[in-house]
């Protein structure tokens, strides 16, 4: 009896989502109707994101300054991270666009939709100092002009605490940025590529012809 009295409980566990982040004030819908027009320009398909193995945990994996990594087991993701991630550019991506994603409404046939891919190199957050998002991304036309890209960026936004939220604040910035800096490419149509904050640095872009 004494050694069941002197057992402690498990923490609770808590439980934490990428979607959501907040949009800076220059990120102004481009030429797409919002989600609740019938006739948007264009719609939107975010396809299924890759993420490292070393992050695609159910709970948070904080990395040290040294290096290593260390598990958080009682922080967790709502949903597995890699779909974590994909909800997360949807939600920036139409909400910056004001397109739909044909995962939540149906995209008739022959409907203008900009396909998007994502294939994860880094997600990390780096305990008290950065969350960083390295990611390899392309964003293809269907059914409508524009120019297919294919692009590698970077988004490093600073973490100051050394709590989980504070880590999950910053990763989901980052993953922002990613998104706005997706958002840039399918403004413009036929134009560049451009970073979606000063902390995203476009590592290289190159066009696709289809």
């Amino acid at each position: 009896m004494a050694l069941l009295a002197g057992c402690s409980t498990s923490p609770p566990v808590h439980y934490y989502t990428l979607t959501g982040a907040e949009l800076p004030d220059n990120a102004s819908q481009g030429q797409a109707q919002t989600p609740t027009q019938a006739t948007p320009a264009f719609m939107l398909e975010v396809l299924p994101v890759t993420v490292p193995p070393p992050a695609d945990q159910p709970q948070l994996m904080m990395r040290e300054q040294g290096g290593g990594l260390t598990p958080l087991y009682s922080e967790r993701w709502s949903a597995p991270l890699a779909d974590e991630v994909r909800g997360a550019l949807a939600d920036t991506l139409t909400r910056t666009l004001g397109a739909p994603d044909v995962a939540a409404i149906r995209a008739p046939a022959g409907a203008p939709v900009w396909r998007v891919t994502v294939d994860v190199q880094r997600l990390d957050s780096v305990t008290g100092r950065e969350a960083i998002v390295d990611a390899t991304w392309r964003v293809r036309p269907a059914n409508l002009r524009g120019q297919a890209w294919q692009c590698r960026s970077i988004s490093r936004v600073p973490v100051q605490g050394t709590d989980a939220e504070s880590a999950v604040r910053g990763l989901r910035d980052a993953t922002r940025d990613l998104a706005l800096t997706i958002a840039s490419a399918i403004q413009d149509g036929t134009g560049h590529p451009r970073p979606g904050s000063a902390q995203v640095q476009l590592m290289g872009c190159n066009q696709i012809n289809e």
